[in-house]
């Protein structure tokens, strides 16, 4: 194989933080093959330079010439695929744990592996999310929001199935991170016993959290 081609498959399987074995995985080869492929010691068919091209969403010609992300396809003709790469079963995904599973074969696979463009993306919006679990006040929220619409805007430069539905979790969580705003400024008022003020703010998150057990306080207050 050209020497060329096989530091480009190595360095384009390094850039997306791929183990040759995930990479073997997506692709339905083995690693060794992954292997002598980025060796340059076993020959690489053209139909496969296109499967893996699919797989990075760049052109041939980008692994051919000198491996470079920038000459991407086209945002019309970006391709994914719901099928698994394994049996050909569907894909089920779930994107709010960056994870998908084979209804058939039941074989498993990081979102990110099988996308590797949405990698920084899905890591934006796990850390968000886990913000929104984990820490109850102002600052969490204002942080989180902000990592939602960072995430929302970097998948708005792709129009395909993956990006759709990225943005939908992207918007939920910027809700989720506006009720957890609303319920901190009515705990906050409820804790310094503004207990008409709390009630106009929780009364708008009913549900969330303690909200309702602080409802009840406040009206008991008035």
């Amino acid at each position: 194989m050209d020497t060329n081609i096989a530091e480009n498959l190595k360095k384009l399987r390094e850039k997306h933080s791929l183990t040759q074995e995930a990479l073997a995985e997506a692709l339905g080869v083995s690693p060794l093959i992954i292997y002598m492929w980025e060796a340059g010691r076993l020959p690489i068919e053209y139909k496969v330079l296109v499967k893996i091209a699919d797989f990075y969403d760049i052109t041939v010609d980008s692994i051919i010439e000198n491996g470079s992300e920038e000459s991407g396809k086209p945002v019309e003709s970006e391709k994914v695929t719901f099928k698994c790469r394994i049996c050909g079963g569907d894909l089920v995904y779930s994107f709010t744990d960056g994870a998908c599973k084979c209804a058939n074969c039941g074989n498993e696979w990081a979102i990110a592996e099988l996308y590797p463009k949405y990698s920084g993306i899905i890591a934006t919006i796990n850390k968000a999310n886990k913000i929104l679990k984990t820490r109850t006040d102002l600052a969490s929220a204002d942080e989180a929001n902000l990592l939602f619409k960072q995430a929302a805007a970097e998948c708005s430069r792709h129009s395909d199935a993956v990006a759709v539905e990225l943005i939908k979790i992207c918007e939920e969580g910027q809700a989720n991170a506006g009720q957890l705003e609303t319920y901190c400024r009515g705990k906050h008022f409820f804790d310094n016993k503004s207990y008409t003020s709390a009630l106009r703010e929780l009364e708008k998150v009913c549900g969330f959290k303690d909200a309702d057990e602080m409802i009840k306080r406040c009206k008991r207050q008035k």
